[in-house]
């Protein structure tokens, strides 16, 4: 232990006259003796040792020396050195996924999280902070900060986003920033295994601080409806991922109606597969685990049921290798015209040099444009479902079509010319090939009726139906012309934010469920499923990992001198008690 103000001591002159007082204090009692003969015996002990005996039993002088000590001592404020925070610049990576959300002590995994955090910054002597919220996206929210209540400011102000936390993204960032040598990352997770590290941070001391304890959890793994012989038939997967039986409360609604309802029993570690025999229509179904157990985030899935094979209805002329190729894959072919087309349901097959003014269902549209350009680059394309088993290096395509006027995702392409093209238009999907099947060779492929049907299965699937979202996924959609905006709804019909999709992408909600995008007069439903990986809440230890990186750097030790203060204190409650004692003129 040393001292920042010894000089104090200099203080202990006035105890020492304290002390002085009392000795030369008189003090006289009255006794009534009946002979002195005794007393002369009294006297001269007293006498003998007169020093000790006027110190001896009395409160007030020791109470006062007492404070008055304290009081030095607080004065000269001891302090002894402790280990501090690692590194110049610390490095803080917090996990937002719906795991957190777990019970733990009372509260959750994410709140204890927090805390923690808020407990390493509260030991910080003026190092560099910057804080990074692990996702899908590893987000920075703070850079090299030093102030301090600007760092506890935001990770008070921090919330859930439900995301899969993608933990090696999050280490890879914090390994490219931390350039300088002596720097310590401290990761805020509930599931971090030290293998993970190990191949990320070898360089860096790295400090895991996972959160959380095995909870007694029943999970919805998945939950399905489709139409079978004229019914709705549903089923749900569930896990107990406890050691012990579980009884499962569980049920089926949509909105307030409950659809269906069965309790059960799985035993330890087993699963059990719900089968749901016969479900009214609705637009979508809620199943839920009603069981109250340590997780809840996982006790809920949803399905938005839509028509699995719709018809496909013509409109003009079309060219008779693309009709063709619907009839190959099985699809029930119908014609109509251009008046009734917004009044079928089912999936649109037009060509043309422009889009129709009224498209309310899925449509595949054949840009005929008269304005040709020659291709001379080869086909380019991405990694999508459409192209699932299709070779485009063998198509030949002469020329193309210029492209339309639109938000439009590009799926195939040569050079910068896109080919084929996909979007929304009136909040309906919409498949856009930029080129005649005259002008290519693709229709005499085998590749040709395999696209179709990859096309034929997207749209029946993307009906009224904006689509399965994760949790505050961002992506562009266009809803339709003269529609600027979209309102969003929950289940419970309440209002959460408006979107104006010529300004800003479109954006889902970051906790679970089934909500409705309102644009218009139109209602359009979404899902926002929670990743599988987040339905086993795993509990990894703390560790610690290149501890002798920061050994090499130098041990770094901060001085505590706060115990000035409990001193004060202290010798105000004994200065307190001093003059109750004196009060009362109590000596002992």
């Amino acid at each position: 232990m040393q001292f920042l103000n010894p000089w104090f001591f200099l203080l202990t002159v006035f105890i020492a006259a304290v002390i002085l007082f009392y000795f030369f204090r008189k003090q006289y009692v009255e006794k009534s003796v009946s002979s002195n003969f005794l007393w002369e015996q009294v006297l001269n002990e007293w006498q003998a040792s007169p020093w000790l005996k006027k110190l001896q039993q009395n409160l007030l002088f020791w109470l006062q020396l007492l404070a008055l000590l304290l009081l030095m001592f607080s004065l000269v404020r001891p302090f002894w050195f402790e280990n501090a925070i690692k590194g110049d610049h610390v490095i803080m990576i917090i996990d937002s996924s719906a795991s957190m959300s777990a019970e733990f002590e009372k509260s959750s995994r994410f709140e204890i999280a927090k805390q923690k955090m808020l407990n390493l910054i509260e030991k910080l002597e003026g190092q560099e902070v910057t804080l990074i919220k692990a996702g899908k996206k590893p987000e920075i929210l703070l850079s090299h900060e030093r102030n301090t209540a600007v760092i506890k400011k935001l990770v008070n102000s921090l919330q859930l986003n439900y995301e899969h936390e993608q933990m090696d993204k999050a280490m890879n960032l914090a390994a490219s920033l931390s350039t300088e040598k002596n720097t310590s990352i401290h990761i805020f997770s509930d599931g971090v295994a030290k293998s993970n590290v190990e191949e990320t941070m070898k360089d860096q001391y790295v400090e895991v601080h996972n959160i959380g304890e095995g909870v007694n959890n029943a999970s919805l793994l998945s939950f399905g409806v489709a139409p079978v012989d004229r019914q709705i038939i549903g089923v749900a997967l569930i896990e107990n991922q406890t050691d012990e039986k579980m009884e499962i409360d569980f049920i089926v609604k949509s909105e307030e109606d409950k659809l269906f309802e069965q309790k059960f029993t799985i035993e330890g570690a087993q699963q059990y597969v719900v089968q749901i025999p016969s479900l009214p229509e609705k637009p979508y179904y809620e199943a839920m685990i009603l069981n109250l157990d340590g997780y809840e985030a996982d006790n809920y899935s949803t399905s938005i049921f839509t028509e699995s094979n719709p018809k496909v209805y013509t409109v003009g002329e079309v060219n008779p290798f693309a009709i063709k190729g619907f009839q190959t894959i099985g699809a029930e072919l119908l014609q109509t015209n251009a008046g009734n087309a917004d009044h079928v349901q089912g999936i649109l097959l037009t060509e043309g040099t422009e889009l129709p003014k009224q498209l309310e269902q899925p449509t595949i549209f054949f840009n005929s444009n008269n304005d040709k350009i020659q291709l001379s680059d080869p086909l380019a394309a991405k990694d999508d479902r459409l192209l699932q088993y299709v070779d485009y290096g063998k198509i030949y395509i002469e020329t193309a079509s210029k492209e339309l006027q639109g938000d439009w995702e590009t799926i195939v392409k040569s050079g910068n010319l896109p080919l084929i093209q996909r979007g929304q238009v009136n909040g309906h999907p919409i498949i856009i090939i930029n080129f005649s099947l005259s002008d290519s060779d693709w229709p005499l492929q085998p590749s040709f009726p395999i696209f179709l049907y990859n096309a034929y299965e997207w749209l029946s699937k993307q009906t009224d139906f904006l689509g399965y979202f994760g949790p505050g996924e961002e992506k562009w959609l266009n809803i339709g012309q003269g529609n600027q905006s979209i309102e969003i709804f929950n289940n419970e019909d309440k209002n959460l934010y408006t979107l104006d999709l010529t300004k800003e992408s479109f954006k889902a909600p970051i906790e679970p469920g089934t909500y409705q995008a309102v644009s218009g007069n139109k209602i359009f439903y979404f899902s926002v499923l929670l990743d599988d990986r987040e339905k086993h809440p795993k509990v990894e230890t703390a560790f610690h990992l290149n501890e002798q990186k920061a050994q090499e750097n130098g041990k770094r030790e901060n001085p505590n001198d706060k115990l000035w203060f409990w001193l004060a204190l202290l010798a105000l409650c004994i200065i307190a008690l001093e003059w109750e004692v004196f009060r009362r003129g109590h000596r002992v």
